[in-house]
C-alpha cells in the first residue's frame, strides 16, 4: 500500500469523479474500458517517490503532474503519450 492514495477518474463520457481515498468503486471487475485517465494525488515528496516507483515498475502510459500523477487509459487524437 502506498500511503492514503487520493485520486479521481475521468471516463470517456467526460464524467470526472470526486476526489476520494476509496478507489475500489472506480475499478469494478471488468470495468476499466471507459476510463480516460486516473489522477493520483501525492501527499508529500516521499509519497510521490513511492507512487513513481510503483508506476514505473508496471510501465503505464502517464505523466507526472503538479499534484501527483495522471495515468492514461486512452489517449486523445493527436496526443503523444509517454510511459512512466
Amino acid at each position: 500500500m502506498i500511503g492514503r492514495r487520493s485520486g479521481r477518474c475521468k471516463d470517456v463520457n467526460s464524467h470526472y469523479s470526486g476526489g476520494d481515498q476509496e478507489q475500489f468503486h472506480h475499478f469494478p471487475s471488468g470495468g476499466y474500458a471507459s476510463i480516460l485517465y486516473v489522477d493520483i494525488t501525492a501527499d508529500d515528496p516521499a509519497h510521490r517517490e513511492a507512487i513513481r516507483d510503483a508506476l514505473k515498475a508496471i510501465h503505464l502510459p502517464g505523466e507526472e503532474t503538479e499534484t501527483g500523477f495522471r495515468v492514461f487509459g486512452y489517449g486523445q487524437k493527436g496526443q503523444i503519450l509517454d510511459y512512466l
